[in-house]
């Protein structure tokens, strides 16, 4: 019977923190009207909808960033009736994130919007993999010391592991600090209403890297 001897080997492992801006943005935005509509065609057919489409156009938005999540209706005396109010819960898609600031004025100049929350998306940034060489780079140069130090002769790579350090959420959400109404009084302004608020917020990612190599 042949038994067989794992080949020694030397493990070295290296780790990395770096920041990730957000790339893109959403948000989620509460809007009062007096019609009912369901689906897409609501987005022409109720007049709200239909200026807050226009105003964002208006501001360089397509026609694709506003969509609807669903609506509300207050039926709070049992029936619902031609004076019962609707509330539409409506999503705008930023890309430009330099866009946000005019979308947030449109928000505050429509005076039957408030918005709820931000969530901003960190995905599709080449941090991760810049961080990823840094670590193998540095793992790398730890183990040619480290061999040189146990007099022991380097080989080959025999095996590579990579990880993210906290499994981060794939999107940020903004916490309670970001949970604001937009033109609820007319003596706020917008600078008052965004007081607090980062409109490019940036999120710690860590990377680390772990390698064995043959020694002989």
């Amino acid at each position: 019977m042949t038994t067989t001897t794992e080949p020694p080997l030397l493990h070295v492992s290296e780790q990395a923190w770096g920041a990730v801006r957000a790339r893109t943005a959403t948000l989620h935005v509460h809007l009062a009207a007096s019609k009912l509509f369901s689906g897409r065609a609501a987005l022409t057919k109720s007049e709200e909808l239909r200026k807050l489409a226009e105003a964002l156009r208006e501001r360089g938005l397509s026609p694709d960033a506003l969509t609807l999540e669903g609506a509300m209706v207050d039926v709070s005396t049992g029936l619902f009736t031609r004076s019962s109010t609707v509330t539409y819960r409506v999503q705008i898609q930023i890309t430009d994130l330099d866009l946000v600031a005019s979308v947030l004025e449109v928000i505050s100049e429509a005076k039957q919007a408030t918005l709820t929350h931000i969530t901003w998306d960190h995905r599709g940034s080449s941090t991760g993999d810049d961080l990823l060489a840094l670590c193998a780079t540095r793992a790398a140069a730890k183990a040619k010391r480290l061999a040189a130090a146990l007099g022991v002769t380097l080989g080959a790579v025999h095996e590579v592991r990579e990880s993210e350090i906290g499994e981060p959420e794939p999107i940020a959400r903004t916490g309670a600090d970001a949970m604001y109404q937009v033109g609820l009084a007319k003596r706020r302004s917008i600078g008052d209403e965004l007081a607090g608020i980062d409109l490019a917020p940036t999120k710690q990612i860590g990377v680390r890297v772990d390698l064995a190599y043959r020694v002989s």
